[in-house]
């Protein structure tokens, strides 16, 4: 049986310790994430490792934003993403999310999350903001 997070027992500013979710850049990733999305350009940089498209960013936070285990019927109403930084290959990614606003607009549970990920050198690379119409518990 799956536990799900309450709408009522999430609270604004909330860190999610336990969702902070690891994630290594490989060359085999981005060639898979690069055949997958039909990119076919290629990045000429002077440096010696090899930068990840940014838009991967949307695969290294789902696992992250996945912990808050929200309950079935939700539905993802909008996101942007700043990026900070390249993430390269080599590189060890940590994702943590906080709650940045909850509301109920139409008798629909709002939560507004931010994503925050770091490199193994504690640099931001990227930071999301997402919206969901909070699933209805059962």
């Amino acid at each position: 049986m799956v536990t799900y997070t309450p709408f009522n027992e999430l609270e604004v500013g909330q860190v999610f310790p336990d969702s902070s979710a690891y994630f290594q850049v490989t060359d085999a990733l981005v060639e898979a994430y690069l055949a997958a999305t039909g990119d076919t350009t290629t990045i000429a940089l002077e440096e010696a490792r090899r930068p990840a498209p940014p838009t991967l960013a949307a695969v290294y936070m789902l696992e992250a934003l996945a912990h808050l285990q929200n309950p079935p019927g939700g539905i993802h109403t909008k996101q942007s993403f700043t990026f900070h930084r390249p993430a390269y290959v080599g590189d060890q990614l940590r994702t943590e999310v906080r709650i940045l606003d909850k509301y109920v607009k139409k008798r629909r549970n709002y939560v507004v999350m931010e994503a925050e990920t770091r490199n193994q050198n504690d640099e931001l690379v990227t930071t999301a903001e997402i919206s969901r119409i909070w699933g209805k518990e059962t």
